[in-house]
């Protein structure tokens, strides 16, 4: 087995308004969602990335230590109407290879930032899971 394949990767971002993105591994590949906005017209792809793509995608986890994220990311705090319904984006993500993992997850916020648009750390993983998608967008 080779040992550049994850143990558990599974990942989604998107919000109700825009459109929505999922991957995981089901232990021989990799299976890539995405929707438009609402949940509709969902679509699908199955993807077996090389060694050297596991392995760049594992060095840019490396470099942005997300096997030291927070379990949770909350969102900012609220200056509207607490009756006021917010849509933001949500993200989660699991991943395990090796003796490592991590399960994290955020509501229109991540890793060192308030903003998830300005989450560099959160940047980098979804440039890194569309580079291991074969160039399908992700986020």
């Amino acid at each position: 087995m080779d040992e550049t394949r994850p143990r558990a990767l599974e990942v989604y971002v998107g919000n109700f308004g825009g459109p929505s993105y999922g991957i995981w591994w089901d232990g021989s590949r990799l299976v890539y969602e995405s929707f438009l906005p609402g949940y509709e017209e969902r679509r699908q792809a199955f993807l077996v990335p090389s060694s050297a793509q596991w392995r760049r995608f594992w060095q840019t986890m490396d470099r942005i230590d997300v096997w030291a994220w927070n379990g949770r990311y909350e969102p900012a705090p609220r200056f509207e109407p607490p009756e006021q319904v917010r849509d933001g984006t949500h993200w989660s993500l699991t991943l395990a290879c090796g003796d490592r993992s991590v399960q994290s997850s955020g509501d229109s916020r991540g890793p060192d930032s308030t903003d998830l648009d300005d989450s560099g750390p959160f940047g980098e993983l979804v440039g890194a899971l569309s580079r291991l998608a074969g160039g399908h967008p992700f986020g």
